[in-house]
């Protein structure tokens, strides 16, 4: 039955991400202004079961999925690791296996990415990444979609990156050389991106990576700032010399403001506000969190589309 598994963005031609971009703005723009085009998305999942099994703790990823699936006219049943046998009496292969015999889409969130990919070798229905330790890829295609409701293509525009060279970070980077946009990645040199990400980079002969430690150097001109959280959810806090260094880093308006005018913050939250991000930027009207976790839904709703073979 597989017709597209969506588990990193590297992976997926770059016309499938621009499809699915632009899937994402019809079916948005059919649930706020075309009730009839509305009625065609809304059943488009109809007699489906899409499963959540997650791992670890979730909020937007999972509530909207929910919702995506739900809107599109499917069911959604979320799998507890505690209930079932995974890894318990029986293998991860047995369970994919099991679970394609019940479900039409699984998504995941794990920790680790191997798992991942363990599952989809193993399953007969599309598999989506829900986030693992090393990329989540849903985040950043929605971040992209949101910033294209804003300012258009993001082809040649200039996108920063603060703090840690996270998961989502590393999902930029695969974005970046699909979509041809440029990525400036400042922090202490501790938390800059690893030998994975430098060497993915160099395999794709690209120079859209630039590593400026100075956060004003590297925010100048910039469409686009985005920060995460600079402790990870599996990870243990960090010792206050890590904070210390990390405090430069920070944004803040005083930063944004040698950015462009225009540009836009983004943060896929939870935020640690005081940490990596001040308070008084979730009340500027250049952050767009919302609005960027609001679509994480619609992006979703056409990643199962495609996932499924439906456009």
């Amino acid at each position: 039955m597989i017709v597209n598994n969506f588990l990193n963005l590297n992976e997926i031609a770059p016309k499938d991400l621009e499809a699915i971009l632009e899937d994402a703005s019809k079916v948005k723009k059919a649930a706020l202004k075309d009730i009839v085009l509305n009625e065609h998305y809304s059943s488009c999942l109809n007699n489906t079961i899409t499963g959540l099994l997650f791992e670890k703790l979730s909020t937007r990823t999972r509530l909207s999925f929910e919702a995506a699936v739900l809107k599109l006219g499917g069911q959604v049943t979320n799998i507890r690791k505690d209930e079932i046998h995974l890894c318990q009496g029986e293998t991860l292969q047995d369970t994919s296996a099991m679970f394609s015999l019940f479900l039409d889409v699984l998504v995941l969130r794990l920790y680790e990415e191997e798992k991942l990919y363990e599952f989809a070798r193993n399953s007969k229905i599309p598999i989506i990444n829900g986030l693992t330790n090393e990329s989540h890829p849903c985040q950043v295609l929605a971040d992209i979609f949101t910033f294209q409701e804003f300012r258009g293509s993001i082809s040649g525009k200039k996108v920063v990156w603060l703090g840690v060279a996270n998961n989502v970070f590393q999902s930029f980077l695969h974005a970046a050389v699909a979509l041809k946009f440029q990525i400036v990645f400042s922090g202490p040199s501790k938390f800059q991106p690893g030998e994975k990400m430098l060497e993915f980079i160099q395999n794709h002969n690209s120079d859209i990576l630039t590593i400026e430690p100075n956060p004003v150097v590297a925010v100048d001109s910039a469409d686009l700032v985005v920060t995460d959280k600079w402790v990870s959810m599996h990870d243990n806090q960090l010792p206050k010399s890590d904070i210390d260094d990390l405090a430069s880093y920070r944004v803040t308006k005083k930063l944004l403001s040698c950015a462009r005018t225009d540009v836009l913050f983004m943060h896929c939250l939870p935020a640690d506000k005081g940490q990596e991000v001040s308070q008084d930027i979730f009340e500027d009207k250049r952050c767009v969190t919302l609005q960027e976790a609001e679509n994480r839904m619609h992006i979703q709703k056409s990643i199962l589309r495609w996932c499924l073979g439906l456009y």
